[in-house]
């Protein structure tokens, strides 16, 4: 399975999310982890569009939306309420 990441980012928490490109299936996915005790969470969707050279505006927001979506589960998980 190839995959490209597209982004990613680490809040001042030290939650990290990433979106990355699953070539072989045509979908986002988006993983969130935290360090301290680890957790992870991920989604995947569908591509709207191929991300070349870039994600199309509507992924972007969708994969934001999810990211945003899964933080709050980990930190939920963690207990921050």
């Amino acid at each position: 399975m190839s995959k490209m990441t597209m982004w990613a980012e680490t809040d001042m928490r030290g939650f990290t999310a990433e979106c990355l490109f699953n070539e072989d299936a045509r979908t986002f996915e988006v993983l969130v982890s935290a360090s301290g005790p680890w957790l992870c969470r991920s989604d995947s969707f569908p591509c709207g569009r191929e991300p070349v050279p870039d994600m199309a505006e509507a992924d972007r927001d969708q994969s934001i939306a999810l990211a945003e979506r899964l933080i709050r589960e980990v930190a939920q998980d963690l207990g921050d309420h």
